[in-house]
């Protein structure tokens, strides 16, 4: 039986198949099924950065200021705390009742005040911190380099409110890709999540209205994720973990040759069910037997750009399949 044990964020975790931020741990009998299944860790369904800032600030806009200043200032602090300290319970909670890492999760797009409250994920237990940062460079006055400072200020003035290891779940629309990697790796960051996967509009043009877009995954999405995988994990301090896409467990095993530390998986089970967290677990350590390795130290990383023997098939790939017919 091989061992499937990995490293991430500092933590040993048994496997590396972590299940993400999603409705499916957003409750603690949610993250329970997660262990369940024989998932190595958990991320808890992030806390919005509006939940803390603008949530609060609706819950006293009828309140007269300058008529009730004491009252303002109490149910003002009051309503900012509720959606966090609901939040924290239920990281509390998760720490109490299961027996594998749980990483708290924000979703932000600004280094707010909900910052100031960083330090509380820790005091409850949390074994980490995952941010889910999206700027949209939509404002045309904005370059590339005051869009990537959003991210390094969030991530500077958190490191700076906590000790547990901080990951950044980032998107895949950066210009210079690797230099930006590389800052966040610099600046700090334990971990990176490459990618996240964001919520798209849809038109209907029957109604002309607008509606959301597909939700779930297709296993096709996890191309993009392994070429980054492989051209950066060699290249970082911080540990990668592959995200988007990873429905079975052939992806799996190409992420951990490409370089990843972990996996974060979602779609697959809203899709398939817990069980494929197993399944995903059995071919991994099938395919290990085979090979003859014994743990995923002895191969991960060993078909990333560092290692390869072929590394430029990584850049320019499209390219070379076209002319050499490298399918």
């Amino acid at each position: 039986m091989a061992d499937l044990k990995t490293s991430y964020l500092g933590m040993e975790l048994d496997n590396p198949v972590i299940i993400a931020s999603s409705r499916l741990t957003s409750t603690l009998d949610g993250l329970k099924k997660c262990e369940d299944s024989g998932a190595g860790a958990v991320v808890i369904k992030s806390l919005f950065e509006e939940q803390i800032d603008s949530e609060s600030n609706e819950m006293i806009n009828s309140m007269e200021y300058f008529s009730y200043t004491d009252a303002y200032d109490f149910f003002a602090n009051r309503s900012r705390d509720y959606y966090i300290d609901t939040y924290l319970e239920t990281v509390e909670k998760a720490k109490q009742s299961l027996n594998i890492p749980v990483i708290a999760s924000v979703n932000c797009k600004k280094a707010g005040t909900w910052i100031e409250y960083a330090g509380r994920f820790e005091s409850v237990g949390a074994d980490a911190l995952e941010l889910n940062i999206f700027v949209i460079p939509s404002d045309v006055n904005s370059d590339s380099y005051a869009v990537e400072q959003v991210y390094t200020d969030i991530l500077q003035k958190v490191k700076h409110e906590i000790t547990i290891p901080v990951a950044l779940k980032i998107g895949p629309h950066f210009s210079g890709m690797a230099n930006f990697m590389r800052r966040l790796d610099k600046q700090g960051s334990n971990g990176l999540v490459v990618f996240n996967r964001f919520y798209k509009t849809d038109i209907d043009i029957e109604s002309m209205e607008l509606k959301p877009g597909k939700i779930i995954s297709v296993p096709e999405e996890a191309a993009l994720t392994l070429q980054w995988v492989a051209l950066m994990s060699g290249e970082l301090d911080a540990d990668v973990c592959a995200s988007t896409g990873i429905h079975d467990g052939n992806m799996l095993i190409k992420q951990l040759l490409a370089g990843a530390n972990a996996v974060q998986v979602c779609s697959t089970i809203m899709k398939n069910g817990y069980g494929v967290v197993n399944d995903m677990k059995s071919r991994l350590n099938t395919w290990m037997d085979e090979k003859g390795f014994s743990s995923i130290n002895d191969f991960r990383g060993m078909l990333s750009q560092e290692q390869s023997e072929t590394p430029e098939i990584w850049e320019r790939s499209q390219y070379i399949k076209a002319i050499c017919g490298i399918s």
